[in-house]
């Protein structure tokens, strides 16, 4: 029991992470799924919890969600996600946790370069960089390490940037849901548990809305670089040393 109210208390502080900048609230939470799941049940499980996270910013940054961005990303996006699902049920245990550990520690450098190097958003770097997003989203948590960019080159900020990343954070995860029923990656055990962790992201997104004007984003996000350190870490340790 104690398993789950703490996993409830991380799910809780990694919506608020995700709440505050559009990164890190899956990243968070992965590596304290493992024991409990499995490395295979981690993404299927985040899946359905990411849904109501998700929702939940939807809901908070309501009016300052914009269309044409979602649409822009995900026609690109779906066919990566088909991919990365299938590539994720391929992939056998030990092989996958590498994968998502060397992932994790790779996003700390990309996320910089990529914030640096403001991508163009020309037709071209929006359809390339949204099946790379939709490829590693279908396989991993963490793939608005790549959707970030092309959604600030488009102009998007603050709760706009949130809102936008959010509404595209379900339609993509619902996908996920539903490839993983069909790989039989999902049972109603690992719906539940999903379930439970997507209910406790929900006031995270509301305190990080009170959070946001508050709050040292350098800090922050040194912090949860710190936290991605340590999950990808981990993975690599769980694959290596089963």
């Amino acid at each position: 029991m104690w398993q789950f109210v703490f996993l409830g208390v991380i799910a809780f502080l990694g919506a608020v992470v995700g709440g505050l900048s559009s990164f890190g609230a899956g990243l968070l939470v992965t590596p304290f799924l493992v024991p409990i799941v499995g490395i295979k049940g981690v993404v299927p499980v985040m899946a359905v919890a990411m849904t109501f996270g998700n929702l939940s910013r939807i809901w908070v940054y309501r009016h300052e969600i914009q269309a044409r961005p979602i649409f822009q990303i995900l026609v690109p996006a779906m066919p990566g996600v088909v991919l990365g699902a299938f590539l994720n049920d391929l992939l056998p245990r030990a092989a996958l946790g590498l994968a998502l550990g060397l992932f994790l520690i790779a996003s700390i450098p990309l996320r910089r370069y990529l914030a640096r190097h403001r991508i163009t958003p020309t037709p071209r770097a929006i359809i390339g960089g949204s099946l790379a997003f939709g490829l590693i989203s279908g396989a991993m948590p963490g793939g608005g390490v790549v959707v970030l960019p092309l959604l600030l080159g488009i102009g998007l900020k603050g709760g706009g940037l949130v809102g936008t990343d959010a509404a595209i954070g379900v339609c993509v995860n619902i996908a996920k849901v539903i490839l993983f029923g069909a790989f039989s990656l999902l049972d109603s055990e690992l719906v539940v548990g999903g379930l439970l962790i997507g209910l406790c992201m929900i006031p995270g997104a509301y305190a990080a809305r009170w959070l946001l004007q508050r709050i040292n984003l350098t800090a922050h996000t040194v912090l949860v670089e710190l936290l991605v350190l340590f999950s990808g870490a981990s993975f690599i340790w769980a694959a290596m040393f089963p």
